[in-house]
């Protein structure tokens, strides 16, 4: 799990569909690449629909199955184990080449480590690019010498201890346990049985005794489970630490984790609303403005004609052609002067049309005429237009 959990984080940013990030914030244009999609700034209710999944989904893990994320999802566990194996693989050599072979491994995992991260802000290909010509930038520059540095830290002082005192998800895993939340236990009715061995706290890397009972350094990793269970596989018998779902009762059932089913609920309507918001996620956005001048023209034929400047924007990922419309006004010749036809956009892109607005005879102030953007014969937009007679 933790190999498929780092394979993942590190490759996202190099899958490019289309030739752009499967998942990127791009602060320049405030854009989120979103698998596939472009998001604008105004899109980020999207986002922010994604981001409470991705919480509540949280809450209702660590609810129904404890500190199951800490032990086997983890990037501080992962790089824990990582900066623990070096150690191992190195115990053998002189003090001095050990040492030195430690702080390379930690330095190059902490190089690694804040790359990765930049690697969501800037694509893959012109990070390295950028790197390599020096030309990074203030803002990237320093976030990964201030991500290498506090990285390297954690490796070389800190590791596990941040999971025994710090850590505020330890902490809020007691607010939101219940007694049917998965955890890890010592059977009490085999405590005669217990061979003093101490496999189990040799095994743990938090340095806990499973055997005093639930503490908030466990992490759920199930490794005493797996050690004690070594140690008793060798007398014929399983071992005395086993995954529980809260105590049995008398007829041999576990409770329910009320909160963890209030949270799935939540959940549930929280991924409705983003599969709503999506699917009924506009194709393309038209917003119009009055030109710049405000200029208002009156032709010798009694026409009045009015200023004004389209934005358009393509939100699919392929290419398209659009056209500018206006809606029929009863009593009145409508009419749009400027480049309105074959407007080509590309995927995630945008333009900004300047065109007129040629009525006849001339209409009273307050007058609303329906700009529409079509595309292969659908109108996948409109707007409004006030006419300005003075």
């Amino acid at each position: 799990m933790q190999w498929l959990a780092t394979l993942l984080i590190l490759s996202i940013p190099f899958i490019r569909p289309g030739g752009e990030s499967l998942l990127r914030l791009d602060a320049g244009t405030r854009t989120l690449l979103f698998f596939g999609a472009k998001l604008r700034i105004e899109e980020f209710y999207l986002f922010l629909i994604v981001v409470l999944i991705l919480v509540f989904a949280f809450l209702f893990v660590t609810m129904l199955f404890g500190r199951v994320w800490c032990g086997w999802l983890c990037p501080q566990t992962t790089l824990g184990d990582l900066a623990d194996w070096i150690d191992s693989r190195t115990s053998t050599l002189p003090a001095l080449p050990r040492g030195v072979v430690r702080q390379l491994w930690h330095l190059a995992l902490s190089a690694l480590v804040a790359a990765n991260l930049i690697w969501y802000f800037i694509a893959p290909p012109e990070f390295f690019a950028r790197l390599g010509s020096g030309s990074l930038g203030a803002v990237a520059g320093i976030s990964l010498a201030v991500t290498a540095l506090v990285v390297y830290l954690d490796l070389a002082f800190v590791r596990r201890r941040f999971c025994k005192t710090v850590c505020p998800y330890g902490r809020i895993q007691l607010m939101t346990m219940e007694r049917g939340t998965l955890t890890l236990e010592f059977d009490p009715e085999l405590r005669e049985a217990c061979l003093r061995c101490g496999a189990c706290v040799r095994a743990c890397p938090t340095g806990i005794d499973i055997r005093e009972g639930l503490q908030i350094e466990c992490i759920n990793c199930g490794r005493c489970l797996d050690a004690c269970r070594e140690v008793f596989a060798k007398r014929g018998s399983g071992g005395l630490i086993h995954y529980t779902f809260g105590p049995a009762g008398a007829d041999g059932s576990r409770p329910v984790n009320k909160k963890a089913l209030l949270l799935g609920g939540v959940l549930l309507f929280l991924v409705g609303l983003l599969v709503v918001g999506v699917t009924t996620r506009k194709e393309a956005t038209l917003k119009v403005q009055r030109a710049e001048s405000g200029e208002v023209k009156r032709l010798p034929d009694g026409s009045l004609v009015n200023f004004y400047s389209a934005f358009l924007e393509n939100r699919g990922g392929e290419a398209r052609s659009f056209s500018l419309e206006a809606a029929p006004l009863a009593g009145y010749r409508v009419e749009l002067v400027g480049p309105v036809r074959g407007l080509e956009l590309a995927g995630n892109a945008n333009r900004k049309i300047g065109f007129a607005l040629k009525l006849k005879p001339e209409p009273p102030q307050g007058t609303l005429v329906e700009l529409r953007l079509v595309s292969d014969g659908k109108v996948v937009a409109s707007s409004p237009l006030p006419v300005v007679a003075q």
